[in-house]
């Protein structure tokens, strides 16, 4: 054995993956003849990549080996490995149906299906949604900042330098903060892909600071659109001045017409 190729915690249902790819560019530079994996599943469980990458190996000289599966190298050996993946295939996409099946008999009770619950929530063993009382503290803290015109930039900033993290546990960005202004969970609605349930999980703001908060949003997100808006206008005004300051009979006279006029105006 000359080296390891490990990816930890990843599934095999895809070959994008970091140190299995790297184990087929290494092929190319012919250091090893075989590539053991504990079963064939391991290698992949989509066909359609499996075979992609054994053809890429088997061009290198390199055959692929389970240790737990006996499988010849004759013709029925062929014949089995093609069984042994589309059953890894098959049980890979049954594993799917029934997680996206319990993920959506859970949603349909408002509880938590795995994914991060928000800064200000917790989750219980019974999925069940609780507030947080020192995230919910940080919660009402920014939506009240913010209703009270601080600057999504000092939002940030005041929060960096009290080391208040995400629930992801990093440092709040402009993106970070955006989404937690607009999450509709703060008011109590439980969201699951285009489903929203009202008062599906305990709220942390109240109505009237949330729709107070969305106005200031909905308005700062219009204002660079009039801005960039009137800088058009404000270098078409320039452009035409310029023209008309020219010594040109001719431009001169193309822009005395009513268009020039009214661009002039604005």
């Amino acid at each position: 054995m000359i080296g390891e190729y490990i990816d930890r915690a990843q599934s095999g249902t895809t070959d994008n993956r970091a140190e299995f790819q790297r184990m087929i560019s290494d092929s190319d530079r012919h250091t090893f003849e075989a590539v053991i994996v504990y079963q064939l599943d391991r290698f992949a469980r989509n066909r359609y990549d499996s075979a992609i990458n054994k053809a890429k190996l088997k061009k290198n000289g390199v055959r692929v080996i389970s240790a737990r599966e006996n499988i010849s190298e004759d013709a029925s050996g062929i014949l089995v490995e093609g069984v042994l993946e589309s059953m890894a295939e098959y049980y890979s996409a049954e594993l799917s149906q029934k997680i996206r099946r319990g993920m959506d008999i859970n949603a349909q009770k408002c509880l938590s299906t795995g994914s991060n619950p928000g800064l200000g929530f917790t989750v219980d063993t019974d999925r069940q949604f609780h507030v947080d009382p020192d995230g919910a503290r940080i919660v009402r803290e920014i939506f009240e900042m913010y209703a009270k015109g601080a600057t999504v930039a000092d939002i940030i900033k005041s929060l960096n330098d009290k080391e208040v993290k995400t629930s992801k546990g990093k440092e709040f960005n402009k993106n970070s903060l955006h989404r937690m202004l607009r999450n509709k969970r703060y008011i109590g609605n439980y969201i699951y892909k285009n489903v929203e349930v009202p008062d599906g999980m305990p709220r942390i703001i109240d109505d009237e600071l949330f729709d107070r908060v969305h106005r200031i949003l909905n308005r700062n997100a219009k204002a660079p659109r009039q801005n960039k808006r009137r800088g058009r206008i404000s270098a078409n005004n320039q452009a035409v001045l310029r023209l008309l300051q020219r010594d040109d009979d001719r431009l001169r006279r193309h822009f005395q017409d009513r268009t020039a006029i009214s661009l002039l105006r604005l």
